[in-house]
């Protein structure tokens, strides 16, 4: 983790758990695409907090702990930062994709992308894209 002013990792984190419950409240209301609308919502970071690196670390740190239950890692992580992203002032694809089994089932992955920051890019490496959102 890159060593950051506390407040502002504090801020962040808050940030984290509120997209958290925003993500809770909206999924299963809405269709895929409906839904990604509505979390790229919300009025733009403060210049300070505009970090998508910092919110990615924040994410991945709490996940275990973030609401809401029920859906894979994956799809809760990339609801989560399309908010925070998009807050950021960047504009968030969400990805769905998946790998294909030679003889068992099929996995399924979620990853997030926003042009101009690869690095930062949760990609779905070996999953074939099947939806973008």
């Amino acid at each position: 983790m890159r060593t950051r002013r506390p407040l502002l990792r504090a801020r962040s984190l808050a940030s984290v758990v509120v997209a958290a419950f925003l993500v809770r409240r909206l999924y299963g209301n809405a269709p895929l695409d409906r839904l990604a609308g509505l979390l790229r919502t919300g009025a733009p970071f403060p210049p300070a907090l505009c970090d998508p690196g910092l919110h990615l670390e924040n994410v991945n740190l709490l996940l275990p702990l973030l609401p809401p239950r029920g859906l894979r890692a994956c799809f809760k992580r990339s609801l989560i930062l399309m908010h925070l992203w998009h807050r950021c002032g960047l504009e968030p694809q969400l990805h769905l994709g998946v790998r294909p089994g030679d003889s068992g089932p099929r996995s399924g992955h979620a990853w997030v992308t926003a042009a101009g920051i690869p690095e930062l890019e949760v990609e779905g490496d070996g999953y074939r894209e099947a939806v973008v959102v």
